[in-house]
């Protein structure tokens, strides 16, 4: 099913990318973030009819969705290029965007904001320009609203799946935030600079998808702890292990288990680390083998069941 989904969802974006998504965008092939809006920078914005934002305020068509298409690229250079100059001419001109259009005009509907591209990039000084716009927006308050909201995700909706790539792993965006990206791109000091800003660290309805947890470091991990020092016993009811293991965070999951003394037996429903590992209950459905194998490398008790489930994985993997 989601398959089919990305293959309908590649059709529709395929004239405007002039097929670079349709030879090379799949469930099992996502573009890393970096492909993905470089790409943007490439589109033919003349043949763009339509974009489409959330809100009716943010549909443009015809001669203003090329204008708007053309501000767009402009806007992502800048930000790219840490071209904090042009970025400040650009809001003072009032050609900036919470969130790049294009990706949320075409499947699958990703709400990119220029907070995430800067730290996708490294652009660090139109990140803390960005930054220092940003905030919680709450729209049943009647304070004047930042600019960003800091806590925006790429997709808090199910129905609009999409992934990316970052290095040899494969992400859900779903539920993916600015904060997430600086943990998952291992930027120490964006990641600090937002947890100081107030983002969102510990959002209970996306654990799976959390960046400390899926490509969190010991360093972020370490940020982590100094700024809120209980985040080890609030993280998924205390079961922060299962959900590495389930993701395949071979790091974080030896530091756990080696320096941090999570039990690595704990029960989290019934289910073990190991179990979780060999369950396949992540965005890929995959079980994690070398997740299991660093498991059970470390001291963790294999039950018959789990021994013969990694027997067979191991032979289905040389076969």
């Amino acid at each position: 099913m989601l398959k089919r989904y990305i293959l309908m969802s590649v059709c529709i974006c395929n004239f405007v990318f002039g097929g670079w998504f349709s030879k090379q965008w799949n469930i099992d092939n996502p573009p890393s973030l970096e492909e993905s809006l470089k790409s943007l920078l490439q589109v033919n914005c003349q043949k763009v009819d339509i974009l489409k934002g959330i809100t009716p305020n943010s549909h443009y068509k015809n001669k203003d969705a090329i204008s708007q298409c053309i501000k767009e690229q402009k806007f992502l250079k800048a930000i790219i290029n840490d071209d904090v100059s042009t970025y400040k001419k650009m809001l003072d001109a009032n050609e900036w965007s919470r969130y790049f259009l294009f990706y949320t005009t075409y499947s699958p509907r990703l709400e990119i904001t220029p907070l995430m591209v800067s730290i996708v990039f490294n652009s660090p000084k139109v990140f803390r320009a960005i930054l220092a716009d940003s905030g919680h927006i709450d729209i049943l308050s009647q304070k004047i609203s930042p600019r960003f909201n800091i806590d925006r995700m790429m997709s808090d909706d199910y129905a609009f799946s999409g992934a990316f790539k970052l290095g040899n792993r494969i992400y859900d965006v779903n539920g993916v935030s600015a904060l997430d990206l600086s943990a998952m791109y291992h930027r120490y000091d964006m990641f600090w600079e937002l947890l100081a800003q107030g983002a969102t660290y510990n959002n209970p309805k996306y654990p799976q998808t959390n960046g400390i947890v899926t490509f969190g470091d010991a360093n972020i991990l370490e940020l982590m702890l100094y700024f809120d020092e209980e985040f080890l016993n609030d993280f998924g009811g205390g079961n922060i292990l299962h959900f590495v293991t389930r993701d395949g965070n071979l790091e974080l999951l030896e530091y756990l288990i080696t320096q941090k003394d999570m039990p690595i037996d704990a029960l989290k429903a019934g289910e073990t680390p190991l179990d979780a590992a060999l369950s396949g209950k992540n965005f890929q459905r995959k079980p994690q083998i070398q997740a299991a194998q660093k498991l059970i490398e470390l001291g963790a008790k294999v039950s018959e069941a789990n021994q013969h489930r990694l027997n067979k994985l191991l032979q289905k993997k040389q076969e």
